[in-house]
């Protein structure tokens, strides 16, 4: 599978080496170098904050209330962040720890709950 570097001109060395020594978490894989989604790549130094928070995620043509997951958004500058969707708060966590190791320059913010100011575990979907 070829993959392409979402930003032009920033492109790492040996992607598929890099890619073989990443660490798979749900559907993504993370490495020292870069963050591998959906046969694109975006690289690790060029990211510059990171936000979670949770919410819901509602598939197109569902009648259901959606699923409740973790949105991690990786900012690079660029005019449309990247946007992972883990479903397990551990496996979130992981994805922020896996890319801040690599990058200590990254800033880090969470959800916080205005009412408690905690972290909130998950954002209940709606009950109609």
């Amino acid at each position: 599978m070829a993959w392409t570097c979402i930003i032009k001109g920033k492109e790492i060395g040996d992607v598929d080496g890099d890619r073989r020594n990443s660490q798979k978490v749900e559907q993504y894989s993370i490495s020292k170098q870069a963050v591998y989604m959906n046969g694109q790549y975006l690289p690790v130094s060029e990211i510059r904050c990171i936000r979670v928070q949770p919410s819901v995620f509602r598939p197109r043509h569902s009648c259901g209330i959606g699923i409740p997951v973790f949105k991690i958004r990786l900012d690079y500058g660029g005019e449309k962040p990247v946007v992972l969707m883990i479903e397990d708060e551990d496996n979130a966590d992981k994805v922020v720890s896996l890319i801040c190791t690599s990058n200590t320059d990254i800033a880090t913010e969470y959800y916080f709950d205005p009412r408690t100011g905690m972290r909130p575990e998950r954002i209940s979907p709606p009950l109609y």
